[in-house]
């Protein structure tokens, strides 16, 4: 009998699916458990009727014993009281990612993991058409009409309605917001139109901050705006799609990435994007490339090659007819960000060829210099390492633990101060 090479390699990685690991067959709150977390799985629904899942860690691990660096950490024998008062950090990710970005390496070295055992009440967030909030109440995401929306629309209804969704679950009045990426984009969007939610952040810590990107490198740098040029009419052709790998070739990708000697072929593939990532796990490659990248609509990534062009933080570009539509003016809307007053704190590397220090520098310190509270540079910072980086758990989350707990404290002193006050 005649096989031809293709089915030949089918049949050798069906034969190996067992040797993948586990972890590219959880979710993150499976992931959670494994490592002895308890988590939460809660649905929001969004203005526009998106059915988005926020993923809990409400207390820190209760079953294994594990010795934290953080003063705050409770004790493992302390019993979870979910009720009680603690800061909570919001996490929210970045394109093409979702939830599992905040919990990638082992229990020491995650960040969703080292917040909730250092004391927090962690939310991770998962955006519109990430694998875990492929919802809507109208359609499903087999309907283009369910891909029409960017980090726009994300901003505007996925922050708002998880953000209050959380405050009026936990009965408190502020959560502590931890973004990476597309996760800050959509975070000074928010800030710069909405000044009541404005009040519902305390701190936003915005880690490889974006904003303008009109000097981006790696694969964009690379091919220069021809590429873009290119890109954004193939997309055009392109409207209301999902843009994903299918899961059977993530796990074939992934699958070959976990074996030794493709690992740092598989990273290199990676850093051709958005840098040379140098702090990789090499050994859980396979278990990256399972979970990332995740699915978000085309239109999404469309708006970013605007965005390079345009040199603006902008609203989406549908040309002046469609403009006219949908804003009631020629040119799309520009988030003023100079109205933002939410303290923030700047996590920056030189080595970061996505998030330039130069469009930093441009659209994010100049409009904002008021109110940035802090602007941390970490030396040798890819795009990635901010989240996947193994280091990340040692120079760069306990600051922000630090700075978090001492600022609840404060807080809670002074509210305590006040209703003695009163009584």
């Amino acid at each position: 009998m005649r096989i031809d090479i293709f089915s030949f390699f089918v049949l050798i990685f069906i034969s190996s699916v067992d040797t993948i690991d586990d972890e590219c067959y959880l979710t993150v709150p499976e992931i959670g458990k494994r490592y002895g977390y308890e988590s939460e799985v809660h649905l929001v629904r969004t203005k526009d009727e998106y059915i988005l899942e926020l993923h809990r860690f409400p207390c820190r691990n209760s079953g294994i014993e594990i010795q934290m660096y953080f003063k705050y950490s409770t004790s493992s024998s302390e019993k979870c009281d979910k009720t009680s008062k603690r800061p909570i950090v919001f996490m929210q990710h970045g394109l093409l990612a979702d939830g599992f970005s905040w919990i990638p390496n082992l229990a020491n070295e995650s960040a969703g993991f080292v917040f909730a055992d250092a004391g927090f009440d962690v939310w991770i967030s998962n955006s519109r058409g990430t694998p875990a909030s492929q919802k809507h109440i109208g359609y499903g995401p087999e309907n283009q009409k369910f891909w029409n929306f960017t980090w726009q629309q994300m901003s505007e209804f996925d922050l708002t309605a998880s953000i209050e969704y959380v405050l009026g679950q936990t009965k408190q009045e502020f959560v502590y917001y931890l973004g990476h990426s597309q996760g800050t984009m959509m975070m000074f969007a928010r800030l710069a139109e909405d000044r009541e939610f404005s009040r519902k952040i305390r701190h936003f810590h915005a880690l490889a901050p974006v904003a303008t990107v009109s000097h981006i490198g790696g694969l964009f740098g690379l091919f220069g705006k021809q590429f873009l040029t290119y890109a954004e009419v193939i997309l055009g052709r392109l409207p209301y799609s999902p843009l994903s790998i299918p899961r059977t070739v993530q796990k074939v990708i992934s699958y070959m990435c976990s074996k030794f000697l493709m690992q740092n072929i598989c990273t290199l593939d990676i850093g051709f994007i958005d840098g040379s990532e140098k702090m990789f796990n090499q050994s859980r490659v396979g278990v990256y490339l399972c979970h990332t990248p995740a699915a978000t609509s085309v239109k999404d990534l469309q708006h970013w090659i605007q965005l390079v062009g345009s040199q603006k933080v902008a609203k989406f570009d549908y040309g002046v007819n469609g403009n006219m539509v949908e804003y009631g003016q020629p040119t799309p809307p520009v988030y003023d960000l100079t109205q933002i007053d939410t303290p923030t704190y700047l996590y920056w590397s030189r080595d970061d060829i996505l998030a330039d220090t130069q469009d930093i520098r441009d659209s994010i310190l100049s409009k904002m210099n008021k109110t940035i509270a802090a602007s941390i540079e970490l030396p040798h910072y890819s795009h990635m390492d901010f989240v996947f980086g193994i280091k990340a758990a040692i120079d760069l989350y306990p600051g922000i633990i630090k700075t978090i707990q001492d600022d609840y404290d404060k807080h809670r002193i002074s509210r305590m101060h006040k209703l003695r006050q009163f009584s």
